[in-house]
C-alpha cells in the first residue's frame, strides 16, 4: 500500500468518527512502531486537521534500554518539530510496594502521567496508538479472566479525552509502512517475555487461533465493536435509572433504591458500578466478580472491596460507604 493510501485511510477514519476537531493534541509515544506511526501520520495531517502536536513519553524504568528509548523519542520529536514532554517513575518498586502486577502498575503510572499532561499543557485530546491487534488481544484477555460486555469492549475509539485513531489498522500494515518508508522505531524486548499474559496471548494463543480462523484478529475486532454498541445502549438506560433511583449522595455515602430490580438484571450490575465510581470520584472499575458479590448481598451481609468501599442492603435500598 502506498504512503498516500494509508494516510488517506487514517484521515478518513478520523473524519468519519469525528475524533479530532482542531486544537492541541498529545500523542503517547513509547518509541515502538505503532506510536511512531501515529505521531508520524498525525504530523503529516496536522495542517488539514488544524492541530498542534505534543509528544508525550513515559519512562517506566523497567529495562536498561529505557533511557535510550526516551532519547530516541526526543530526537524523533525534534525531527518533526513537535513539542516534547517526558517523565519517569520506578514502576517496578511501585508494583512491589502496592502488591500489583508489573503490567497493572505500569498502566496506572502511565495514565497518571498522561492525565497530568492534559492539565499542564491544556491539551484538547490525547491520542493512544492501540491497533486492531490490541483490541483482539484485550478481548481474549478479559474473556479468559471472566468479564462483562464492558470488559470485552473496553478499548473504544474514544473515551473522554482519549482517542485511538489506529484501531482500524492491523499491526502488520503499520510495520510494513514504516519499513517501506525507512522510518526507524524501537522494539521493546519485554514484548517477548512470556511472563506477561498479553505476550502469551499474542505469541502463542493468537497464532493457534489463526490456524482455525486466519482472520481471527478482524473477527475479534468486529465482535468487540458489536458489543461496544450494545454496551453503550445499556449504559444510556442505566444512567437514566441511576438518576431516578439515587436516594442519597454525599462524600461518605451513596444510597440507591433497587426496588423491583432482580439480582440477575444487567441494569442492576451497571448501577452498582456507577455508584462505586461516583462515590470514589474515580474511573475505578469493579470487577464482574465484585459487582456480582454486591448484587447477591443478603440483609445481614456486608461486602468490602479493596479496603476502599463497603456495601450492604437496607430493605430495598443498596448502601455504599467509603472506608
Amino acid at each position: 500500500m502506498s504512503k498516500k493510501a494509508i494516510i488517506k485511510r487514517l484521515q478518513d477514519f478520523i473524519k468519519a468518527n469525528q475524533l479530532i476537531n482542531k486544537g492541541k493534541i498529545g500523542i503517547a509515544v513509547s518509541g515502538g512502531p505503532d506510536s511512531i506511526f501515529l505521531a508520524h501520520s498525525l504530523n503529516i495531517l496536522k495542517n488539514d486537521l488544524g492541530i498542534k502536536i505534543y509528544i508525550l513519553h513515559f519512562n517506566h524504568m523497567l529495562r536498561k534500554e529505557a533511557k535510550e528509548e526516551e532519547q530516541f523519542v526526543k530526537e524523533f520529536s525534534n525531527s518533526i518539530d513537535a513539542n516534547f514532554l517526558s517523565d519517569s517513575f520506578d514502576v517496578g518498586k511501585f508494583a512491589k510496594n502496592n502488591k500489583l502486577s508489573t503490567e497493572e502498575a505500569a498502566r496506572i503510572k502511565r495514565y497518571e502521567f498522561l492525565n497530568s499532561c492534559k492539565t499542564r499543557l491544556n491539551l484538547n485530546l490525547i491520542a493512544i496508538a492501540h491497533t486492531k491487534n490490541d483490541i483482539a488481544e484485550t478481548f481474549l484477555i478479559n474473556m479468559l479472566r471472566g468479564s462483562s460486555i464492558k470488559g470485552l469492549s473496553s478499548l473504544r475509539i474514544k473515551r473522554g479525552f482519549y482517542i485511538r485513531p489506529l484501531i482500524f489498522l492491523e499491526k502488520k500494515e503499520i510495520i510494513d509502512y514504516l519499513k517501506e518508508n525507512r522510518i526507524e522505531y524501537k522494539t521493546d524486548s519485554s514484548n517477548f517475555y512470556k511472563g506477561f499474559l498479553r505476550n502469551r496471548i499474542r505469541l502463542e494463543l493468537m497464532e493457534q487461533l489463526k490456524d482455525i480462523n486466519p482472520n481471527i484478529v478482524d473477527t475479534l475486532y468486529r465482535e468487540s465493536e458489536i458489543l461496544s454498541k450494545e454496551d453503550r445502549l445499556l449504559d444510556n438506560i442505566a444512567e437514566k435509572e441511576f438518576t431516578k433511583r439515587l436516594v442519597l449522595f454525599n462524600k461518605e455515602r451513596l444510597i440507591l433504591n433497587i426496588d423491583r430490580l432482580s439480582n440477575d438484571n444487567a441494569i442492576l450490575y451497571r448501577l452498582i458500578s456507577m455508584a462505586a465510581k461516583k462515590l470514589l470520584n474515580t474511573q475505578y472499575s469493579l470487577s464482574f466478580k465484585n459487582i456480582e458479590r454486591i448484587a447477591l448481598i443478603k440483609n445481614t451481609q456486608t461486602v468490602v472491596l479493596r479496603k476502599k468501599l463497603k456495601a450492604y442492603t437496607n430493605k430495598d435500598r443498596l448502601v455504599f460507604e467509603k472506608l
